[in-house]
């Protein structure tokens, strides 16, 4: 009796894993796993200027690791966005075995059904077709005055970047808007 139940604990274990990443697979193919050197994530963060106890919005924060490095480094709240549900679940993970799972939410959700107006620095290392899409989110959100948006790799269409570092070893090329 002990050991069939064992037996089915076990096969739901697995396919709830299975399905989470039959679920998430779609998503991954269209978005892809890119992630940023370390080096060129400080560099972001930094060109954000994040003080703390500022609201750092990841969208498609993917693994978590520029939330956990944010909330660490400059003393914010983090929160983040990932669709794809096995990044959502490692953002999770990476956010509670990182000691910071206090100062930081993730969301399984679409970023572009996201309440962006609490945010004060907004991240985001997306592919060019999403970038594309970025510049209307942001346009249609009423974000408040001094919002800083920083876009690791792609510029986002339609909006004047304030400051740029451009691609080299270390990094692609960083850009920062800021919405006055």
């Amino acid at each position: 009796m002990l050991l069939n139940l064992f037996i089915i604990i076990w096969v739901i274990l697995f396919l709830s894993v299975l399905a989470t990443f039959i679920y998430g697979f779609p998503a991954m193919l269209a978005v892809g796993p890119i992630p940023a050197h370390k080096k060129g994530i400080g560099k972001a963060l930094e060109l954000a200027e994040i003080k703390p106890g500022e609201k750092f919005y990841d969208l498609g924060c993917g693994d978590g690791r520029v939330l956990v490095r944010a909330t660490k480094d400059y003393d914010c709240y983090g929160v983040g966005y990932e669709l794809v549900f096995p990044y959502y679940l490692l953002a999770k993970a990476r956010a509670k075995l990182s000691g910071r799972s206090d100062k930081i939410e993730v969301r399984c959700k679409n970023f572009f059904k996201a309440d962006l107006q609490n945010a004060d620095v907004i991240f985001c290392f997306l592919t060019p077709k999403l970038m594309q899409k970025i510049g209307k989110l942001l346009k249609e959100t009423k974000l408040k005055s001094g919002v800083r948006i920083v876009s690791y790799a792609f510029s986002i269409k339609d909006m004047e970047p304030e400051k740029k570092i451009e691609h080299s070893k270390e990094n692609w090329n960083i850009y920062l808007y800021k919405i006055l």
